[in-house]
C-alpha cells in the first residue's frame, strides 16, 4: 500500500528558556500543568520515589526475526503459542522489534505481507492485556547500513536536514500504520558505538556528536509520534554502557548513560534543537523534555560480572537523578532491555541473576515501570551465534529444531522451544501460571 503523509506543520504550544511565567514552562524547560505538579508535590524528589505502574514490571523482550527462518512453519498460531507462552510467564509488557526496513519499502511505503504479520503479532499480545512497545533502531538513508546515522550539519541544503525530515516521516507513517502500540522506543542505544556511527563508512562519531544526532532524533520522531497518534508515548531509545554498567570512555565514543542523558538535557535547554530545521527557525524551539522524550530508558547490562544489588541499585540512581535534576519532576522509567546470558555461568546462574535484579527492581527502585527481560527465545543462527554470548539469553530454547546446539552445561541436545530455567524461575516471581512447555511438547509430538 502506497501512503502519502504530508509533514504536519501546525504550531505546538512551545515554551522558551527566556521567560517562566506561571502558564509557561517551568525553570527546567518543562510545561507547566498544574494538575499534575499539584500531584508531583506531594512526591518527594528523591530515588526513593517514582510514578510508574508497577503493576507492569515484568516484561519481556520479543524479536519477529527468531520465527522467521528458512522451513520455519511460522504461523498465526505460532504467534497464539508464543503469546500464550509469555502470558504464562506472567509478563506485562512485551517489546517488540518493529523495524522501518521490516515493516517499510520506503519512508512513504507500508510493506503490506510484513505489516500483516506484524499486526497479528500485536493482536495476539493485545489480547492477554500485555501493553505493547514497538522498538525501531534502523533509518532510510542514502548510506550502506541502515542502522548507521547521517554526521550532523546544519548547513543550508544539507542532507542532514532532509534525513530528519524523512526520519520523521518514516515515523509518522509506521506510527500511523499501528494504532495498537502504546510505546514507541526511538532507536536503541544511542551512546553504543554499535548503533551510532556513520551509515556511510561506520566510522565513530565522537561523544559530543552522539549526543547532538540523538537529540535531533528524539525530537523529530516524538512530533511525529505525537501527531500520528496523540494517544502514543515517546520512549528514549535505551541507553547503555557497552564496557560495562558504571564504566565509561567519553573520548572513545562510549560515554555513561548519566553523562550522555546529560548532555541530551543541556542541547534541549539550549533552544538550538526542537524545531524543524527546514522550515522553522529556533523561535519555535522546544526547550521542552516532554517533547523530545515522554518516557526515559536504559538497558543496565553488567553481564561480565554476577549481580551486586547495591551496585546495581546506586548507578541506576546515579541516571534517575539526571532526571530529577534536570527536569524538577518524577518520569516514568523503562528498562527496555537487560538480562544474563549462560555464558560461564550456566543456565541457573544466568537465571539467578535475572532473579535477583528483578527483585532489586520491584524493591529499591520505585521509578521503574517495566523491565523488558532479554529475549524470549535463544538464536542458535550463525549470525547471532557468532556473538557468542548474545544468542544465550533465552527465556526458551531455539524454537528452530533444524538449529541443534546443546545446553549450557555441554551435557544434552537442547529441545526446540523448551523452557529453560529463566522460565521457571521467573513465572513464580511474576505470579505466572500455566505450562511452560507449549512449544516442546508440540515439536516432541512433531518429531
Amino acid at each position: 500500500m502506497k501512503r502519502k503523509f504530508l509533514l504536519p506543520l501546525a504550531a505546538f504550544a512551545l515554551c522558551f528558556s527566556v521567560s517562566f511565567s506561571a502558564a509557561g514552562c517551568d525553570a527546567s524547560g518543562g510545561k507547566n500543568d498544574t494538575k499534575d505538579d499539584d500531584k508531583r508535590e506531594e512526591i518527594p524528589l528523591d530515588t526513593d520515589h517514582g510514578v510508574a505502574d508497577r503493576s507492569k514490571l515484568y516484561g519481556i523482550c520479543y524479536l519477529i526475526e527468531d520465527r522467521e527462518y528458512t522451513g520455519s512453519p511460522f504461523t498465526a498460531e505460532d504467534f497464539a503459542t508464543d503469546f500464550q507462552l509469555i502470558a504464562n510467564l506472567g509478563a506485562k509488557t512485551v517489546r517488540h522489534w518493529m523495524h522501518f526496513t521490516y515493516l517499510m519499502k520506503d519512508k512513504d511505503t507500508m510493506n503490506e505481507e510484513h505489516c500483516a504479520t506484524m499486526h497479528a503479532e500485536l493482536a495476539e499480545s493485545t489480547s492477554h492485556g500485555i501493553t505493547n512497545i514497538g522498538m525501531n533502531h534502523h533509518n532510510f538513508n542514502n548510506g550502506a547500513h541502515s542502522v548507521g546515522k547521517v554526521r550532523r550539519n546544519l548547513a543550508t541544503g544539507s542532507y542532514y536536514k532532509a534525513w530528519l525530515e524523512d526520519y520523521y516521516t518514516s515515523w509518522y507513517n509506521l506510527v500511523s500504520e499501528f494504532p495498537e502500540v502504546e510505546y514507541w522506543e526511538i532507536d536503541n542505544e544511542p551512546n553504543n558505538p554499535d548503533f551510532m556511527y556513520s551509515c556511510y563508512d561506520k566510522t565513530l562519531f565522537d561523544s559530543d556528536m552522539m549526543a547532538a544526532i540523538f537529540t535531533d532524533m528524539l525530537y523529530y520522531a516524538t512530533r511525529a509520534i505525537h501527531e500520528a497518534n496523540p494517544e502514543a508515548k515517546s520512549v528514549m531509545g535505551g541507553l547503555t554502557e557497552p564496557m560495562g554498567q558504571g564504566k565509561s570512555d567519553e573520548t572513545g565514543s562510549r560515554p555513561s548513560d548519566a553523562w550522555f542523558l546529560q548532555k541530551i538535557y543541556d542541547n534541549i535547554f539550549s533552544g538550538e534543537y526542537g524545531y524543524f530545521y527546514s522550515s522553522e527557525t529556533n523561535e519555535t524551539a522546544s526547550v521542552n523534555p516532554d517533547d523530545y522524550f515522554d518516557v526515559a530508558a536504559w538497558h543496565p547490562y553488567r553481564d561480565t560480572k554476577d549481580f551486586d544489588a547495591d551496585y546495581f541499585v546506586a548507578e541506576n540512581h546515579k541516571v534517575y537523578q539526571t532526571v530529577l535534576d534536570n527536569e524538577h519532576k518524577h518520569k516514568k522509567v523503562f528498562i527496555t532491555e537487560v538480562g544474563y546470558s549462560e555464558a560461564g555461568k550456566g543456565a541457573d546462574g544466568a537465571a539467578a541473576n535475572v532473579i535477583a535484579l528483578m527483585k532489586a527492581v520491584e524493591e529499591r527502585m520505585p521509578y521503574v515501570e517495566t523491565v523488558n527481560i532479554f529475549r524470549m527465545f535463544d538464536n542458535a543462527d550463525t549470525d547471532w551465534a557468532a556473538h557468542g554470548n548474545v544468542s544465550r539469553f533465552g527465556f526458551f530454547a531455539d524454537p528452530n529444531p533444524d538449529r541443534a546446539y546443546m545446553d549450557s552445561y555441554g551435557t544434552r541436545q537442547m529441545i526446540a522451544g523448551e523452557a529453560k530455567d529463566l522460565a521457571v524461575l521467573y513465572q513464580k516471581a511474576a505470579g505466572g501460571t500455566g505450562d511452560l512447555n507449549l512449544l516442546k511438547n508440540y515439536y516432541t509430538k512433531r518429531a
